[in-house]
């Protein structure tokens, strides 16, 4: 560790940081809490393959990753992805209703997420290597792909609300991420006697691709950025296609009696508010920015994800807990 990069400390403090957020999430059952363990490591997995890419054996300082720990680590974050959504599946059948094409934008970029996490995985292999003119083009096209799949984990992850709720969690995982898209740009690292390289962007990692590389890290460390506002995390709860039918749903209003009723019913002062949120939402009207869905998952994980913002509830994070038949039981 001595000769480690004082940069990848620091950056590996800030990934030990997002490990732990599991602490404040609360629990709710172990199937259940499993799965989302696996998302959590496939997370983790993403952002330590960005953050720590492969270096010449002999740079200085010495490389933070062998080829061969950076590929067990890529085929280990599939796995945890495979469980992840495996386990989800198992645990709560729910979670179906969600593999539809009604599903909420935040899936869609996990989905995209795994789809491009598969391609880097199954495409670093020797063969297809070699289909590239050059091992720059391999490697600048296999970074780019690594960049977007870990923004899209991110989107995914900030905007399910689970380990990011708070201004300060976004702000770390975020801050983790950018940290490891700036390590992809640092000046590319000498081997012992090996002769000086000419030109400034040639001197970064991927040579004369380094513009394109690091364009893709500046874009993509904007929309990182975009995801703090609470209004981009909503509007990725959306869906693009309408469901088909309502799910089942039960809210029971005897649990929530201290709860201020404008918190939900926000138009209830005005005495218009007696009528069913569900169908004011999808009503379509153009002053309601958001659907009925988005509006509703908000509510619940705002607070049931949240303990100090209620007293005596329970972490709710699954999907059968509210949708099921009113009366169905505890």
């Amino acid at each position: 560790m001595a000769n480690v990069d004082r940069r990848y400390l620091a950056w590996m403090a800030a990934i030990l940081g997002v490990a732990v957020l599991p602490l404040f999430a609360g629990f709710v059952g172990l199937g259940w809490e499993l799965a989302q363990l696996a998302g959590l490591l496939a997370c983790l997995g993403c952002l330590g393959l960005t953050g720590a890419p492969i270096r010449p054996r002999a740079s200085t300082p010495a490389t933070l990753m062998s080829l061969r720990l950076h590929s067990a680590i890529g085929w280990a974050t599939l796995l945890a992805v495979a469980l992840h959504v495996g386990g989800l599946v198992w645990a709560d059948r729910t979670v179906i209703e969600y593999f539809k094409p009604s599903m909420p934008l935040y899936l869609i970029a996990g989905f995209v997420g795994s789809a491009l996490l598969i391609v880097v995985v199954l495409g670093a292999g020797p063969r297809v290597r070699r289909l590239f003119p050059s091992h720059r083009g391999f490697q600048a096209t296999h970074v780019i792909l690594g960049c977007v799949l870990t923004f899209c984990v991110l989107a995914h992850v900030v905007a399910t609300n689970r380990y990011a709720g708070g201004h300060g969690r976004r702000a770390w995982i975020v801050a983790a991420t950018i940290g490891g898209f700036l390590l992809l740009a640092s000046h590319r690292r000498a081997s012992r006697g090996a002769a000086p390289v000419i030109g400034r962007f040639r001197q970064a990692v991927f040579g004369r691709h380094s513009r394109l590389v690091l364009t893709v890290l500046i874009v993509l460390a904007v929309g990182l950025v975009g995801l703090l506002p609470g209004g981009s995390r909503a509007a990725l709860r959306e869906s693009v296609v309408a469901r088909a039918s309502s799910l089942p749903l039960d809210f029971p209003h005897t649990k929530h009696v201290q709860v201020n009723c404008l918190t939900c019913h926000h138009n209830f002062a005005d005495g218009r508010g007696f009528e069913s949120c569900v169908l004011c939402h999808k009503s379509g009207r153009a002053d309601l920015k958001m659907g009925v869905e988005a509006r509703f998952h908000g509510f619940c994980t705002d607070c049931h994800r949240h303990p100090a913002s209620l007293v005596g509830h329970g972490p709710v994070s699954g999907c059968a807990t509210c949708h099921r038949q009113p009366d169905a039981g505890p």
